[in-house]
């Protein structure tokens, strides 16, 4: 884009984290030679709106550079060419106590060895968020399995290469002391939402989390203790437990049917086609820290590294951080604050002013990765036998976070409020409890604990049906939220619920109708094996609840359009999807679109001050008359955010643009008044129209727009807290309410020496709000109010002798809102049923020493789907239109995997007669059931 007047140095600009200078740079500029293709497209790679192809295709299925595990010291212009190597070892008792390591068996001895004590003596310490003992201590009990008590450091490859084959899989490296318990500690966190509604037509609750507040525990012998007075006039909890002991003696009436339920979920390894890799120089003679990781939340790891940097002798002087980022080769929520890059950070500090790149192996990757958390789960649920309506339901969720905290606690919290599914329920009282145990740490893995909890209910409902003789469609036609119902939080659902529309299709679909016809046909002609029909239908809820995306879009004077966003690409399609937005503004998709941008938001200038989820009403409301302050400045990439809320500011930075360069210049080659109304002007096949006026293509509108001094670039943040915040600014003298709290703006080249005096050395005028309204701290115990539903019909066969499942058609309809590109929908939804198949057939690590914290899981005894697992050439799926003009695009990247679990379970009963209380359901399980 050369018509842009920046240097790339102005590109890469800075921001100020503890006094450290930070640079983010896209590794497109880390080599000597281009490599603009990591996020220039093709020409012609979108038309009409439409993606032709993903912005990151060519790239990836050509095998270029693009993931960070890619790059080495001599891919950087400015470092060092003596690329240092580094190995973790790794603990694989948690029993007895660490003494020491041996190392006598190599010929060429590590350069360097880190144990405990060097970092300490150096005041090398984790970040807070990621617990203490990052090297384990001699004498002490690792605190689980795979816990690191080494690093070792080579600064020749081949020595590296040569020790790694001696070193992967030999036991006798640590030695182990005297037998001693396994290390303890009080849970990681415990829940308790308790509900009793009131009138649902009102949205009344005689008791809820959102109406009243939410209430903890004490501990006691590593258990949650919750209050022991009941009294309806006491305190929160003390009226919490009130609420709960009636709830649960409510169930014995004999008006009830009731269904109890108790299941065991598996931990599962994401495997994501990246295993984690880091490659960090510390620049000991300009005080800066270079570097690349494999990570999707490059923000946090920065300002979490450059505290860590900041608080350790060697790194105390720091001044600088650069840190490149590419794309992220899949992730699953499972680069999501990992710990693994704060490794390497460590070892750059003791190799000699070398690079020092530490990468896992897919062993490696096996045993120290996150995983998905195991659940176990206790429900009773709680249906009126005459009129066919659930009246209560508890739960009680056991969560096990394994080492390390990480987002156990969120992740407990996320399964517990999922639990309902896709149904009203007046009365409940839910807990979840995340535990600590010596499993290898598990965290923000796709699916969040709604892949844990969510099928139970739905099963809940197919086995009351079978039970009581009804009809499963009509139980849940009866039971299904509907628009405006509160959930188990006593919040508002947003938007319109559509969940009858998506089981009334389903029931209507033939795999359904004829799947009487159909079994009979089967069996008939393949007699060693069982047919049957499941369904499900579940709603993933989406978001965090403090989301502060970033944007900006700048237009060059040729009409090239450059986008710049928060999220990170790690596969989703978030890039390709953003790139489309742009057509609706401008007529074309972007030409240039920058992932995990951070560089660009300083224009802003905004800060926060308080935690947003604990934050008070009265703080909000004081910090909200500064205009520089939000409550979130930063978006991580994560929980499907990108559709709903990059999407906002994306979208808001390309309307202030619109709105005040691309009009602004239509009107003066169209000869209209500056005010007059252009609501009637639209974009068609690439030029602006209106009736009785020529045709105008982007190319000379941006020329107009740069010659005139008119807004060609915008920055814009928002806010959300289950609700979007607005903020009136002051733009070239019009005063609007925008979805925004925070707005910068570029002006054309030919503006005013006025305009050009107001921009910042970035190039921006910020442009400070009149007012905002953020949505009230209230939502906080909401928890969750944003809902995508989907919908799966599975067909299968189960062999009689083997156990063996095959999936014979699957059909899914989702509704994803408007959808932004119908490709990419798809793509979620097929990688949905593969993921879905193997969570409930084939994925499985075994708990403790048997499990993968011992180092020797691969994939020779980890099934992960095949095509051959799949129904591949049998995959159907619907997503539903939408004509709401004021919806937004719904995150839809988990949800379409979660009524795989609970179909192919549902279709198992229906085949062979069983229910199973676990995942996976193996082809050993089903046979021993048969045989039986």
């Amino acid at each position: 884009m050369k018509e842009f007047k920046q240097t790339r140095r102005e590109f890469i600009k800075t921001v100020v984290i503890a006094g450290v200078s930070v640079y983010f740079a896209p590794l497109a500029s880390a080599m000597t030679r281009e490599q603009e293709y990591l996020y220039k497209p093709n020409k012609g790679w979108a038309s009409n709106g439409e993606a032709k192809y993903r912005v990151d295709a060519m790239q990836k299925v050509t095998g270029q550079k693009v993931f960070a595990r890619d790059f080495r010291a001599q891919d950087f212009a400015d470092w060092p060419n003596n690329q240092w190597h580094g190995y973790i070892v790794c603990a694989t008792k948690a029993d007895q106590t660490f003494e020491n390591i041996d190392l006598s068996f190599l010929e060429k001895q590590p350069t360097k060895v880190i144990l405990a004590e060097d970092l300490a003596d150096h005041d090398i310490e984790l970040p807070r968020f990621h617990g203490k003992e990052m090297l384990l201590e001699k004498g002490n009990v690792a605190h689980f399995l795979g816990h690191p008590v080494a690093i070792l450091l080579f600064d020749r490859f081949d020595d590296f290469n040569t020790a790694k084959s001696r070193l992967d899989f030999n036991q006798d490296i640590v030695k182990y002391g005297v037998k001693v318990p396994v290390y303890e500690r009080n849970p990681y966190a415990a829940w308790r939402v308790v509900r009793v509604a009131e009138n649902r037509t009102e949205g009344i609750d005689v008791f809820s989390p959102f109406q009243d507040g939410l209430f903890f525990p004490a501990y006691q012998l590593r258990q949650p203790k919750w209050p022991t007075e009941r009294n309806i006039q006491g305190d929160l909890g003390q009226r919490g437990m009130f609420y709960a002991d009636r709830i649960h003696q409510s169930m014995s009436d004999d008006k009830f049917h009731v269904v109890d339920k108790q299941f065991q979920t598996q931990i599962i390894e994401p495997m994501m086609l990246e295993p984690e890799a880091a490659n960090i120089w510390f620049d000991t003679k300009t005080a800066t820290m270079h570097g690349t990781v494999t990570c999707q939340d490059p923000t946090d790891f920065t300002e979490m590294a450059v505290h860590m940097l900041k608080a350790s002798k060697p790194g105390k002087d720091i001044e600088n951080v650069k840190l490149y980022s590419g794309f992220v080769g899949g992730a699953f929520g499972a680069k999501d604050h990992s710990i693994f890059p704060f490794y390497t950070l460590a070892a750059s500090l003791f190799s000699d002013g070398n690079p020092i790149r530490i990468a896992n192996d897919r062993y490696q990757q096996f045993q120290s990765g996150l995983k998905r958390h195991p659940f176990k789960i206790q429900n009773r649920l709680a249906i009126n036998k005459k009129t066919l309506k659930i009246e209560a339901l508890t739960s009680k969720s056991d969560v096990d976070g394994g080492g390390r905290e990480n987002f156990s606690a969120s992740v407990a919290s996320a399964g517990m409020s999922a639990m309902q599914g896709v149904f009203y329920i007046p009365q409940s009282d839910l807990q979840a409890t995340a535990y600590y145990s010596r499993n290898v740490t598990s965290g923000s893995m796709r699916g969040y604990g709604s892949a844990q909890c969510m099928p139970v209910i739905d099963l809940m409902i197919g086995q009351a049906a079978a039970e009581l003789d009804v009809d499963p469609f009509e139980l849940r036609r009866r039971n299904l939220m509907q628009t405006a119902d509160l959930n188990t939080q006593g919040a508002e659902i947003d938007g319109e619920i559509r969940y009858r529309e998506i089981l009334d299709k389903a029931e209507q679909h033939p795999i359904w109708q004829q799947r009487v016809a159909n079994k009979k046909t089967f069996e008939a002609n393949n007699p060693n094996k069982h047919f049957g029909v499941g369904y499900s239908l579940l709603a993933k809820n989406y978001g965090t609840g403090n989301v502060g995306p970033n944007a900006a879009v700048n237009l060059s004077p040729n009409g090239d359009i450059l986008l710049e966003i928060e999220y990170m690409e790690m596969g989703s399609g978030a890039q390709t999807s953003q790139g489309l937005l742009t057509h609706e503004f401008f007529g074309s998709a972007a030409d240039e679109v920058h992932i995990a941008v951070t560089e660009t938001w300083k224009a802003l200038q905004l800060y926060e001050t308080d935690n947003p989820y604990i934050i008070s009403q009265e703080k909000q409301d004081k910090m909200s008359k500064d205009p520089l302050w939000t409550p979130v400045k930063l978006m991580a990439s994560s929980a499907s955010d990108s559709a709903t809320f990059q999407t906002e500011a994306t979208k808001g930075a390309c309307n202030v643009v619109y709105q005040y360069g691309i009009l602004p210049a239509a009107r003066i080659l169209w000869s209209l008044a500056k005010n007059s109304d252009l609501s009637a002007a639209k974009w068609d096949k690439n030029k602006l129209v209106l009736e009785g006026k020529p045709a105008l293509d982007l190319k000379l509108l941006a020329k107009t727009a740069h010659e005139l001094g008119f807004v060609t670039g915008s920055v814009s943040h928002t806010l959300n807290r289950w609700a979007w915040t607005e903020a009136e600014f002051t733009v070239e003298g019009d005063t609007q309410v925008h979805s925004l709290d925070a707005m910068a703006v570029r002006y054309g080249d030919g503006a005013s020496q006025t305009k050009k005096q107001k921009m910042d050395s970035a190039g921006y005028h910020l442009i400070k709000r009149n007012w905002v309204k953020y949505p009230s701290t209230q939502f906080n115990n909401a928890m969750v109010t944003y809902y995508a539903p989907c919908d799966c019909l599975i067909e299968l066969a189960v062999d009689k002798y083997t156990g063996k499942v095959d999936i014979l058609r699957s059909h899914s309809v989702l509704d994803a809102g408007p959808v932004i590109s119908q490709p990419i929908v798809d793509g979620q939804i097929q990688g949905g049923l593969a993921m879905g198949v193997g969570h409930v057939l084939h994925e499985y690590l075994p708990p403790f020493e048997e499990g993968a914290g011992n180092g020797t899981w691969n994939l020779n005894r980890y099934h992960v789907p095949m095509a051959s697992d799949l129904n591949v050439w049998n995959m159907t799926s619907e997503t539903l239109p939408t004509s709401d003009k004021a919806a937004r695009p719904k995150g839809i990247a988990e949800v379409v995997m979660l009524p795989v679990i609970s179909a192919v379970q549902d279709a198992l009963f229906n085949a062979i007669g069983e229910r199973f209380e676990q995942t996976p359901i193996t082809a050993e399980q089903i046979k021993a059931r048969l045989n039986a």
